[in-house]
């Protein structure tokens, strides 16, 4: 496969969530079309996530559909609301039972939850507001849309229906590569690490102390397969360290 052309966005880059928003919709959109030809026995086989079938994949996705939406909610009305259930786990499970229509309905109506949500976060300007996710990390509303880019592109590549992180286009990349630097900031088992796109974009990891960064360079996908631990170093360069899991 090829990389797809990155959504339209000239009508966005006055408005940098707008447009993280319509590299969502084509995301979507090209999840949906690549989900709706899945048989029922190749979603109940392997993803590339260990122990997970491509049907626990894309419960996940629902399910975290349903979770951003909650907490868009939250910053357009200013009800507070939990990211998830208590019953998290046990509703992925459940959920990976189910047949392909019904995985696929879930998917798609998730989707057009959250856009909902969304469209009512923006009318109400509340971009701004602050909502906390699963473990406890505040956020302002207007990263969501980020978040669940690289939920979508992330796990679109665990499915293993024939997209890697060559197909990602470089607006998507790096969009995603921002919620990623934003997520991992900080976390043990990083060395300080600085990766440079080639546009010349810099996300930074792990702490910020104990020497120098060490600094890698390269193609704003292969960096995000590389840090997500989807790919490997290929096309990279600079002195390659190891990371922890992507989590």
């Amino acid at each position: 496969m090829t990389p797809q052309p990155a959504a339209d966005q000239s009508s966005t880059t006055a408005d940098p969530i707008a447009a993280v928003r319509a590299l969502l919709a084509a995301a979507n959109r090209r999840l949906l079309g690549d989900t709706i030809a899945v048989e029922d026995d190749s979603w109940h086989a392997a993803s590339r996530l260990p122990g997970w079938t491509r049907a626990h994949v894309a419960t996940h996705l629902a399910r975290h559909a349903e979770a951003f939406a909650r907490l868009a909610n939250w910053a357009h009305t200013g009800a507070e609301q939990q990211m998830y259930p208590d019953n998290r786990d046990a509703a992925i499970e459940a959920g990976a039972g189910r047949d392909g229509l019904a995985i696929q309905t879930d998917l798609d109506t998730t989707a057009g939850l959250l856009a909902q949500e969304f469209d009512a976060v923006a009318d109400a300007g509340a971009w701004q507001a602050v909502v906390r996710l699963r473990d406890g990390r505040d956020v302002r509303a207007g990263q969501l849309p980020a978040g669940r880019l690289a939920e979508v592109i992330i796990h679109h590549v665990d499915l293993d229906l024939g997209m890697t992180v060559d197909d990602i286009d470089v607006p998507t990349a790096e969009a995603v590569l921002d919620w990623c630097a934003f997520r991992q900031a900080g976390r043990s088992g990083y060395p300080p690490l600085t990766v440079v796109a080639e546009s010349g974009r810099t996300y930074d990891f792990g702490p910020r102390r104990g020497g120098e960064p060490v600094v890698i360079n390269g193609p704003a996908n292969r960096l995000l397969g590389w840090v997500t631990c989807r790919s490997g170093s290929e096309g990279l360069d600079g002195p390659i360290p190891e990371l922890p899991s992507f989590g």
